[in-house]
């Protein structure tokens, strides 16, 4: 305000001095202009005919007295003709700027023509001095310049008392606001002593905003400290993330990422920052659906991408992600996580391949890459149903390589696998595209032939059995000629399911066999009825392993020297129709129909409930037997309880074909000697048994074949052959048990070689319990 008048003060004086100058200044020059005049009025005269001119020493003088004159600083007076008549000039002040604003640039100058009747006679220039205007012109601004100055500053003093009595009931509003400003929350203000209404009313506003305020502040101070500890802690949770944290501005760049990113890329956050996220990306999928066009639609949930690391390699993250919208419903960017999941895919993916790869082994076999028999009997019901329910004949082939057993024993396992490989590659040389093959179980092989008549079957068949004759493998010395048998049989006429024609395939391959092998044999109703006959013992065998009928019995082992007993063999006996059979008369039997192990499991677990808690039993298990990891597990789950529960018992192993003394039948043997089973070698001298296989199954007896012992009394070589038995026994630390000692005098030989525990009819036969 108090600049506003002051500016108003200086506007009116600066006009009012205007006005005055100007008037100064006009009065001036209409002065100057009337002297001029007058004297032009003076010198006309002169200028007229000679006989009106006056004399020249008058017209002189008129001019010098007017040149005399103080501001008057030239005179000239010329004729019409131009002729000077008179001049005169002395030193004169010329105007100054503010008499130049005032006068214009014409200001001080007189110039006028005289005339007569009309007429110029001539020309008057009169110069005027400005020293006077300069000078009035200066004390009048000198003056309005004080006068302004000395208004001002009494309009200043009236202003400033006038605001300090005015302003004055406010101090005590300013002291608040000062505390208020150094945060004294708490200070007292007493109401100015105010005569005026809006004053208190302001004071008590003003108090009443402050008590507001101080409450807002404290909450704004304790929002802001739980604001500073949330920001503390979900900066020490960001930075402690194990998982990825970023943000992409709308354009797709990366506007921010924690230190997780650093940690499991590579890459600086600095150096990342700003960059493309779709740059770190691999998958071309991901890339495509991080372009910014597709950002705004952005939604993944657990979704397994690639990420690119500094060190080129490849980081598998699961990626979580949502675009971000304003409250007016604007893209803003996207918010999103990134888990480590590199070693979960990388173990996803190998257990995927080792699942490929057992589902491989599990379906395949491993010596000839060919479909193995588990394959085989799920893939032919799947065939027989397709094909049959199309009326579409089916044909099976059973291929088995004659003398196979002769060429392991003769030549070793090793060639005997290269003969297999050999076959099942040339079986794939003459399988048909759509027809199937696998390996059913040591040397024979399987032949499914696909909408094929039993007439085609047999030409087929014929066929492969002339490329398997004509089939060489090299020796060391020569070579070796193969030879089959094989069986062929067709659905639906010998069977509708995949049981039934195996079975009769079976059938077929069996007589091939019976009649010289080395031949192809079709199912014939012969055959048919053959296959009945076999069936049925195996149906009547079946039945009586079902119904219990099939029993152990005990045949007493002697300690000579002690006369008594030291253990129990378990052999198996059949009840049939009031009779008892022997095991010899039904195992080929049950060989034949793979019974053997089911026997096997059965007996021993019947000799262990029948047979007293503390008698020590030799128990008969086919070598083979081991190979079927399920009857492992059975004879485990058998033997385990009954060993610890402290019954001796011995594991009298039996060798119906020669077994290769591979790393799992020395474990499994172990594990049964751990359990604290002994083992024994039955009929050592004959069979398959040799000293290698001795020297690694290292039993804890060695059973005599009974050959020997029973010719031993009359056969030099049999007695020589029993005593080198014993003493090759006693060299590896075994006992020796004779077998089929039938007579005392047998039983005496044997003691005298050193012998001291027998088997045999002399020292009891089997016998049943009931």
């Amino acid at each position: 305000m108090t600049i506003a008048l002051t500016a108003f003060l200086l506007i009116a004086a600066a006009a009012v001095t205007f006005f005055l100058a100007r008037e100064s200044a006009r009065a001036r020059t209409e002065a100057q202009q009337q002297f001029g005049a007058s004297l032009a009025r003076l010198v006309e005269p002169a200028l007229g005919s000679p006989a009106e001119r006056p004399g020249l020493d008058e017209l002189d003088a008129r001019l010098r007295a007017a040149a005399a004159a103080p501001e008057v600083t030239s005179i000239r007076l010329r004729d019409a003709t131009g002729r000077p008549l008179y001049e005169h000039e002395t030193p004169g002040e010329s105007a100054g700027a503010l008499a130049r604003g005032l006068v214009g640039a014409g200001g001080g100058q007189f110039a006028a023509s005289i005339e007569r009747d009309g007429r110029v006679i001539g020309r008057l220039e009169i110069g005027f001095s400005s020293a006077h205007l300069n000078a009035d012109l200066k004390d009048l601004v000198t003056a309005a310049a004080l006068a302004s100055a000395a208004a001002i500053a009494s309009l200043l003093a009236l202003v400033n008392l006038l605001l300090a009595r005015a302003i004055a009931p406010l101090n005590t509003l300013t002291e608040w606001a000062r505390g208020f400003a150094h945060r004294r929350w708490t200070l007292k203000i007493q109401p100015p002593d105010s005569g005026s209404r809006e004053i208190r009313e302001l004071h008590q506003a003003l108090a009443e905003g402050a008590t507001a305020m101080q409450h807002h502040i404290r909450s704004l101070e304790e929002t802001r400290e739980l604001l500073e500890h949330s920001e503390s802690r979900l900066r020490k949770l960001v930075n402690g993330m194990r998982e990825i944290l970023f943000e992409l501005d709308p354009d797709g760049h990366v506007s921010f990422v924690n230190p997780a990113w650093q940690a499991l890329t590579g890459f600086a956050a600095e150096d990342t920052l700003g960059k493309p996220f779709r740059d770190f990306l691999i998958d071309e999928g991901a890339i495509q659906d991080i372009e910014p066009r597709a950002l705004p639609r952005l939604h993944e949930k657990n979704r397994e991408i690639a990420l690119r690391t500094a060190d080129g390699k490849r980081l598998w993250v699961s990626l979580q992600a949502d675009a971000q919208l304003d409250a007016a419903g604007n893209f803003t960017g996207v918010i999103g996580t990134l888990g480590d999941i590199t070693r979960s895919v990388e173990l996803n993916r190998l257990l995927s391949r080792y699942q490929d790869e057992l589902y491989q082994l599990s379906v395949t076999d491993p010596l000839t890459g060919l479909y193995n028999r588990h394959h085989f009997d799920a893939q032919l019901e799947v065939i027989l149903a397709d094909h049959l329910s199309k009326n579409r004949p089916v044909c099976l082939l059973l291929i088995d390589l004659d003398g196979f057993k002769f060429i392991n024993d003769t030549y070793g396992h090793p060639l005997g696998d290269e003969v297999l490989r050999a076959t099942a590659q040339l079986l794939r040389s003459q399988v048909r595209r759509n027809d199937y093959l696998a390996r059913m179980a040591g040397d024979e092989f399987a032949m499914v032939l696909k909408n094929t008549d039993v007439e085609s079957a047999r030409r087929i068949a014929l066929k492969v059995h002339t490329e398997i004759t004509q089939l060489r493998i090299p020796l060391p010395v020569g070579h070796m000629q193969l030879q089959s048998s094989i069986g062929v049989a067709e659905a639906p006429a010998h069977g509708r399911n995949a049981q039934d024609l195996v079975t009769a395939a079976d059938v077929a391959l069996y007589h091939s066999k019976r009649q010289g092998r080395n031949r192809i044999q079709v199912l014939s109703p012969d055959l048919s009825r053959a296959t009945m006959s076999i069936f049925s013992q195996g149906f009547q065998l079946r039945q009586a392993l079902e119904q219990g009928h099939i029993h152990p019995a005990f045949q007493p082992i002697y300690d000579m020297d002690q006369g008594k007993p030291i253990a129990y063999e378990v052999l198996a006996r059949l009840r049939q129709n009031g009779n008892v059979i022997p095991a010899k008369d039904f195992i080929e039997l049950a060989e034949e129909l793979g019974l053997t192990r089911d026997v096997d499991l059965h007996i021993i677990g019947e000799a262990l409930t029948q047979a007293p808690a503390d008698q020590a039993l030799f128990l008969n298990v086919d070598l083979s037997s081991f190979s079927d990891r399920a009857f492992v597990k059975d004879l485990t789950a058998l033997l385990k309880p009954a060993c610890a529960a402290g019954r001796p018992i011995t594991i009298e192993i039996t060798e119906r074909e020669t077994i290769p003394f591979s790393d799992a039948l020395r474990e499994d043997l172990d594990d049964l000697r751990a359990f604290g089973c002994k083992l024994a070698l039955d009929d050592f001298g004959s069979g398959y048994s040799t000293y290698n296989f001795l020297n690694q199954f290292r039993p804890d007896y060695l059973k005599i074949e009974g050959s020997f012992v029973r010719g031993m009394l009359h056969n030099e070589s049999d007695r020589k052959i029993v005593t080198h038995i014993h003493e090759l026994a006693t060299s590896f630390g075994m006992q020796t048990i004779a077998e089929s000692v039938e007579n005392e005098a047998t039983g005496k030989a044997l003691q005298m070689i050193g012998i001291r525990n027998a088997q045999g009819h002399f020292y009891g036969v089997p016998k049943l319990n009931s």
